[in-house]
C-alpha cells in the first residue's frame, strides 16, 4: 500500500493520484468529502447542545436553590405540614374518626391536631398530637372536639402521653435551626410515602 492512501471518510484504500487532499484530510471524492462535511457539523452541533444543556442544567440547579434560600420558613413549614398530614391520613385509614367514631366512607377526613399549629407550633408535626379526624362534623364545626380528642390520646397512648403533649418543647426554630433541616424532614416524608405506595403531594 506504498502508493495508495485510506479516505478520512470511508477508509477505503485507492491511489495516491486519484485522492483529494485538503485540510480535513485524505478523501476518495468529492462525495466522501460532503458526506465527511456533513458528519463533522453534526458531531459539532450535538457537542454543542451537550454544552448548551449542561450549561442550563447547571442554571436550573442555581435557581433551584436560589428560590430555596429565598423560600420563607413559614412556606417551608406548609410543604412540611402538607405531607405530615398526607401520612396521618395514610396511616389512620382504615381507622374511625378519632373524636367521633364515624368511619363513613363517603365524607371527608382531615388529619387533625389535638393541640391546634396556632395554639402550640412546637407540636404541630408530632404524629401522636395527629390522627384522622372527621372534616366537617369534628375538625371543624366541632373545633376538633378537644375533649374527646384528649380522652381518644390517654385510652390510645396513655395519660402519660397526654401530660407530654401538654408540656411545652423546643421551638420549631431549635427543632430546626435552618431550612436545611426542614427540607431534610420533607425528604423523608416523601420516602416515607413513596415506600408505602402514596405519591408525595409536594
Amino acid at each position: 500500500m506504498a502508493n495508495k492512501k485510506k479516505c478520512t471518510h470511508c477508509g477505503d484504500y485507492n491511489a495516491v493520484e486519484d485522492r483529494i487532499d485538503n485540510r480535513a484530510g485524505s478523501f476518495c471524492n468529492i462525495g466522501c468529502i460532503a458526506a465527511y462535511s456533513v458528519k463533522r457539523r453534526d458531531k459539532l452541533r450535538a457537542k454543542e447542545k451537550r454544552t448548551a444543556d449542561m450549561v442550563a442544567k447547571e442554571r436550573r440547579k442555581q435557581d433551584k436553590q436560589r428560590l430555596k434560600e429565598l423560600r420563607r420558613r413559614s412556606e417551608w413549614y406548609d410543604m412540611l405540614q402538607t405531607l405530615v398530614n398526607q401520612y396521618v391520613r395514610w396511616r389512620d385509614r382504615h381507622e374511625p374518626c378519632c373524636t367521633c367514631g364515624t368511619n363513613k366512607p363517603n365524607i371527608k377526613y382531615d388529619a387533625g391536631h389535638f393541640h391546634t399549629k396556632k395554639a402550640r407550633p412546637d407540636i404541630r408535626f408530632d404524629l401522636k398530637n395527629l390522627h384522622k379526624q372527621c372534616s366537617q362534623n369534628c375538625n371543624v364545626f366541632g373545633s376538633g372536639r378537644r375533649n374527646e380528642y384528649e380522652k381518644f390520646i390517654a385510652k390510645k397512648y396513655g395519660q402519660p402521653e397526654v401530660d407530654r403533649l401538654a408540656k411545652v418543647g423546643p421551638s420549631l426554630k431549635e427543632q430546626f435551626p435552618n431550612w436545611q433541616d426542614i427540607e431534610a424532614e420533607i425528604v423523608r416524608y416523601r420516602k416515607l410515602l413513596r415506600s408505602v405506595g402514596v405519591r408525595p403531594n409536594v
